[in-house]
């Protein structure tokens, strides 16, 4: 990890404004998060002063007063929305009328907060022999402070939901700004404005870079699916080019005008094809030609409506490429300093789920290596009453590490194959855009229902690679690729590779790769495979489905669509080559997707079926079949499969296969029947699996490391209650001796020999040990020999 950030409002330093106070509050927030950068990290504090009305507003004045975030809840309301209502005259929530987050917040003048900056610097670089940098946020919304200028000077660049549209034009004004002192000239782009009065605000207060914060420059509407390309139903193409410019003319006039700040991105809660598709966002242009701009990081979403499957599907998707730096931020939200909530101790109720779900993703670069985060971002070290508690570093930061350590260091076992170039093309031609949204949400919801994608790559990196590289996985496409992309795609699918394409077949080559031909087009209500209903709308479903399988293929197909009479290929296999035409059974779509509820059924678990039919078995059993699926990750660390899970109903059972069998995790206990290994759901855990098994008969089997006893033993793990299974270990990769014994031996060493016949093996994700027909007790240690040292004796006399 390159940078650590915590992100603050000015609350807790409002206690004691005196150079004193503000010092001994810095070392506090210091000294609670230090053990992150004690291996050199560079180190960041954001501060989230006001909403950003402070740099619009500057005038350079040092007595002038500023407004900063000093509330609980939204700042700005609509005029009449905070009046009392008849029936509750005196009960408001944080949505309806602003409070304060004490009796009587101080007055901050700028020249205190110049002062604040000199001061928080010099404290961090004196406790650490190092220097700290100090972005300042940027918010286009109603939430953190009282705006003037958005609300009442100029309502003229707000868009949607009172949030400022990047692309706004600014009427004349009268006011003093510093980079216009006699007021601003009519017609003025908002990113110029910004640009220039963001370059004096910062040089004069001592910032260091710029964050932007909820979706500014990434769109009309950067909180919902609708935008400026799409109402909800219709897709409107004709617009993509004028919107895309109209985005990129913000960067470009921002950058002109502020050209050497750095700056960080909040971005959007959506995925790169969502927000192409509904809102004609230029990401790869935004990444390519805005020096300086860096990739945005997760989205804290999930931890308010639960969509870990739009929070990984939009960071993978947002790191396939990367700006020419490098690099991307993961961000985690531990508090609130403004909604009066605290993530860590209510939302996530003190478990790690949103630690070890993103932070087991990578994305692959041109060589096919993994690259993970660069940066960390903590949103907020501060509750929303200004405090911060210890509890909240203490408990959170543990999990944090480790996730760090166990980070992938190879591609998982499922790869998500991201379009990216195509997506930009296509979106920018005018064309497919019901493909690209309709692709992006499947994956959304196929991750909500257990598939468990960890590693996204660009089609740009695939195709460079050699097949070898990702051997092993199975990589999950859409149809909407590049041909170099599918060609290459379909060779890995004959050197025995594992390949599931999604979507639309609107090429000929997909057609005829997939022995397709035209037919009468179908939408609407159908059946699949004659008994659970399904409805395609096109505008969302991928368009209607307008081919059929033709006669004698030599693909087998898994599922159907029934319609009158009428069937259409749902899925389809030919060896290790799939194709999934899913169907989106959404009602609408409003800000997000509204899926149609029962008896209408999802597309999404053929996903899990094609990872099935490549080895990797993963099912659920529900006793209410409207239990969400646990989402979960499967990730590769030296030599080893960890298993991120989180359960949002435990009375959910997991079923478990792997193409070594059935995967057992340290300290649990697994119950097998007809070689499958059932877990329950458990909330939110992290599980190391090194060991499988493959076990017809029936029973429980336990799994539990144990202590090692001897030198150069690097693990030793003991398994009972086997029953003729074949086992496989997987050691760390920097052993070299292996045992097997049919018990713990007290005196075992690296060199004992083994009690069973042990077969050494590689795979593609690396070494392995076979020991086959084990009954009973297998107690397993690998490790290396260290050098040893051993007492001298004097002779007695």
């Amino acid at each position: 990890m390159k940078t650590i950030a915590l992100e603050t409002s000015l609350k807790p330093f409002c206690f004691d404004l005196t150079d004193a106070g503000i010092a001994a509050k810095a070392a506090r927030i210091f000294t609670q998060w230090a053990s992150l950068w004690e291996n050199g990290e560079k180190v960041e504090l954001l501060l989230w002063l006001s909403d950003g009305s402070e740099i619009l507003e500057y005038n350079g004045d040092p007595d002038s007063r500023i407004e900063y975030a000093r509330y609980l809840g939204g700042a700005n309301h609509e005029p009449g929305t905070d009046t009392p209502k008849k029936d509750r005259p005196v009960e408001y929530t944080l949505h309806e009328k602003t409070r304060l987050f004490m009796k009587e917040p101080p007055e901050w003048k700028l020249k205190d907060i110049r002062r604040f900056c000199r001061i928080v610097k010099e404290t961090f670089s004196g406790r650490y022999r190092r220097e700290l940098e100090l972005g300042i946020a940027f918010d286009p919304g109603p939430e953190f402070a009282v705006s003037d200028f958005k609300y009442r000077r100029h309502p003229e660049i707000l868009g949607r939901r009172g949030f400022i549209y990047c692309a706004g034009v600014l009427k004349g004004d009268r006011y003093s700004y510093a980079a216009y002192p006699e007021g601003i000239p009519d017609g003025t782009p908002f990113g110029t404005f910004l640009g220039k009065q963001a370059r004096i605000f910062m040089r004069e207060c001592g910032f260091d870079y710029i964050w932007f914060s909820n979706g500014i420059g990434f769109g009309m509407d950067t909180w919902g699916t609708r935008g400026a390309l799409f109402d909800g139903r219709t897709f409107f193409p004709e617009k993509s080019h004028d919107t895309k410019e109209k985005v990129f003319q913000f960067w470009e006039t921002f950058r002109k005008e502020c050209p050497d700040c750095r700056i960080e991105n909040r971005g959007t809660n959506l995925t790169t094809g969502i927000d192409l598709a509904s809102d004609g966002v230029p990401l790869r242009e935004i990444y390519r030609d805005v020096p300086g701009v860096e990739a945005p990081p997760n989205s804290p979403w999930a931890a308010l409506d639960g969509n870990f499957g739009l929070e990984l599907a939009g960071m993978l998707s947002h790191i396939a490429e990367l700006p020419p730096q490098g690099g991307y931020p993961f961000r985690y939200y531990t508090h609130d300093a403004w909604w009066l909530n605290s993530p860590w101790l209510d939302r996530y109720d003190r478990k790690p789920h949103d630690i070890y779900l993103p932070l087991s993703c990578c994305r692959l670069d041109e060589k096919g290596e993994p690259e993970g985060p660069s940066r960390i971002n903590f949103l907020s070290v501060d509750n929303s009453y200004g405090e911060t508690p210890d509890q909240v570093p203490r408990e959170c930061l543990p999990f944090l590490m480790d996730a760090l350590q166990t980070a992938p260091d190879q591609a998982g076992p499922v790869v998500w194959v991201y379009p990216f170039d195509e997506y930009h093309e296509e979106t920018f031609r005018g064309r497919n855009l019901d493909e690209i949204f309709s692709g992006d949400w499947q994956i959304i919801d196929a991750i909500n229902d257990g598939l468990p994608l960890n590693t996204v790559i660009s089609t740009k990196n695939l195709v460079k690679l050699p097949k070898e590289k990702l051997a092993g996985r199975v990589l999950i496409a859409p149809t909407l690729i590049s041909e170099d992309a599918r060609i290459w795609l379909a060779g890995y699918a004959e050197k025995s590779g594992s390949v599931i394409f999604y979507g639309s077949l609107r090429t000929p080559e997909m057609r005829a790769m997939f022995d397709q031909e035209e037919a009468t087009p179908l939408d609407g209500e159908m059946l699949l495979d004659g008994k659970q209903p399904v409805r395609l709308t096109p505008g969302w479903s991928f368009g209607p489905i307008d081919t059929r399988l033709k006669k004698g293929s030599r693909f087998r197909i898994l599922h159907e669509y029934h319609q009158n009479g009428e069937r259409r290929c749902a899925m389809i296999a030919d060896r290790n080559l799939m194709w999934i035409r899913p169907v989106n059974s959404y009602e609408s779509v409003e800000r997000y997707p509204v899926p149609l509820q029962a008896p209408y059924t999802m597309t999404t678990p053929l996903f899990r079926e094609g990872i099935a039919l490549s080895g990797w078995g993963i099912h659920f059993t529900k006793p209410d079949p409207l239990s969400p699926s646990p989402r979960l990750t499967v990730r590769v660390h030296d030599n080893a499969f960890y298993y991120a899970f989180f359960g949002s109903d435990t009375t959910v059972m997991q079923e478990f296969t792997t193409p070594d069998g059935v995967p057992l995790f340290r300290g649990r206990e697994v119950f097998i029947k007809d070689g499958k290994g059932f877990y329950p759901v458990e909330k939110a855990t992290d599980l190391e699996s090194r060991i499988s098994i493959i076990q017809q008969e029936s029973g429980s089997v336990s799994c539990s490391r144990i202590t090692n006893e001897n030198i150069g033993q690097h693990f030793r793990y003991l398994i009972k209650n086997l029953k003729h299974a074949t086992v496989t270990v997987r050691p760390d990769t920097e052993s070299t001796h292996f045992v097997a014994r049919d018990r713990k031996w007290p005196n075992e060493t690296l060199y004992t020999p083994s009690t069973f016949p042990v077969e050494k093996c590689r795979d593609p994700f690396g070494i392995k040990y076979v020991i086959r027909d084990v009954s009973g007790t297998l107690c397993v240690s690998w490790g290396t020999p260290e050098e040893e040292y051993f007492p001298v004796r004097e002779p007695e006399s």
